[in-house]
């Protein structure tokens, strides 16, 4: 009897253990009427000011609703991704995730979250692009606080010096032509100096900052429906957009391995990067920069690259009415104010954008010019992650002097096998 006691003990002992352990993981609580919700985001610039908020968060609903938010290391570019992926499998996901842009359409074709349809608001006061991207067959089930582009940096003496006047006004954007006769007049051999400086890596980058010139000369990387590569990303039109750009390094217009500083310390007369670098460039007060627009295609078309982590709820929340409460909180106009100047970038929403009165000015005003009038989301696809990593590594095989066409034929073979293996 004594034994079977003991073990009944032990039996109740090992399931409030459990109970309890199983309580700490799961998304959302609730204990003495508060609800306490839990939300993850990759650590980096913001996190001081997500802190903040989070805590007048925690004060205006103190007794009703706690939030606490952890910020996951970035060990490798992919460990928060992975680490969503594991508490998806094991339902222990976090009441709000965030995500990166192009990772929409896999979370939420996974169930990883959910929409939010009705839940946001002034959901009108968005810029476009941060509501197509967080869009997945007609159901929004994302928004963020901030956006991105690229634009064209320049050094403001090399331009003058060779007499090249570049464009303050969208509607005078250079055509891709222009582009590459200002690089080819501004690249000098004996110098060692080239006339744009872009990244080469493998990551995310590559589809970033050369999509723009793939849309606007009416190629794309998939269809519509996200379904089916073939014919998209090997199609004609995104074949003669690489040739285009693999002029560049043909003919050393572009160093194919740039320091990372080259545009700063004056090797590069220009630079094609991302919205963020004009931070950077604060502290090389000796290069005299400018931004000019992103290069539209010669028939007139522009576009230029956008997207940037924004914020789902999970399937695993037990408070959708709490959980939207607290990203309609953290998204509201001041707190976009606080999180775009922490990370210096544009603002996703029109009226925190229009208070951040410094994107009215030159040079910033082309970066803001971009986000309201050309933005353009990468491509929405299940297979995302496995189209930028054969397209990123198919460029860099073009860009060494690779067949355009046959790069992009073994991305679109990959790409559609990736999505059947998904069906």
């Amino acid at each position: 009897m004594k034994k079977f006691l003991a073990l009944s003990m032990a039996v109740v002992l090992l399931l409030g253990i459990l109970s309890a352990c199983g309580s700490k993981e799961s998304s959302s609580s609730e204990s003495d009427g508060v609800v306490k919700l839990t939300l993850w985001h990759p650590k980096g610039d913001t996190a001081d000011a997500y802190k903040e908020i989070i805590k007048e968060f925690n004060q205006k609903y103190k007794g009703k609703i706690e939030a606490d938010m952890t910020f996951i290391p970035r060990g490798n570019k992919y460990a928060y991704e992975d680490k969503v992926s594991a508490a998806a499998t094991s339902n222990t996901l976090p009441d709000l995730v965030a995500m990166d842009g192009p990772n929409v359409a896999n979370y939420a074709d996974s169930g990883i979250i959910q929409p939010i349809d009705g839940l946001v608001d002034n959901q009108d006061d968005f810029v476009k692009s941060i509501i197509t991207q967080g869009t997945y067959k007609g159901k929004l089930y994302t928004v963020g606080a901030t956006e991105s582009t690229v634009a064209l940096f320049y050094n403001k003496k090399m331009l003058a010096d060779a007499g090249i006047q570049p464009p303050t006004k969208l509607e005078d954007a250079w055509t891709w032509d222009q582009f590459y006769d200002a690089a080819k007049k501004l690249t000098d051999k004996k110098k060692g100096i080239y006339g744009v400086n872009w990244t080469l890596d493998y990551g995310e980058w590559i589809i970033y900052f050369s999509g723009p010139t793939v849309w606007s000369n009416g190629g794309s990387f998939i269809s519509k429906d996200g379904s089916k590569a073939d014919g998209y990303v090997n199609g004609p039109k995104t074949v003669e957009a690489l040739k285009y750009l693999q002029k560049f390094t043909k003919e050393g217009l572009v160093n194919l391995q740039p320091k990372p500083t080259e545009f700063e310390e004056g090797k590069a007369a220009m630079m094609l990067m991302g919205s963020w670098e004009w931070r950077k460039l604060q502290d090389y007060p000796n290069t005299e920069w400018g931004i000019t627009y992103y290069p539209k295609s010669n028939n007139g078309e522009q576009v230029s690259p956008s997207g940037d982590w924004n914020w789902g709820i999970s399937k695993d929340t037990k408070h959708k009415k709490e959980a939207a409460t607290l990203l309609n909180f953290i998204l509201n106009k001041d707190n976009v104010i606080k999180l775009a100047k922490a990370d210096n970038k544009p603002a996703a929403r029109m009226s925190s954008f229009e208070a951040m009165t410094e994107w009215n000015e030159a040079p910033l005003n082309i970066l803001k010019d971009q986000v309201l009038n050309t933005a353009h989301p990468r491509p929405v696809t299940t297979a995302y992650p496995v189209l930028s990593t054969k397209y990123g590594q198919a460029v860099q095989n073009i860009f060494l002097g690779g067949n355009v066409q046959e790069e992009l034929d073994k991305v679109a073979n990959e790409v559609d096998k990736e999505i059947a293996r998904k069906k």
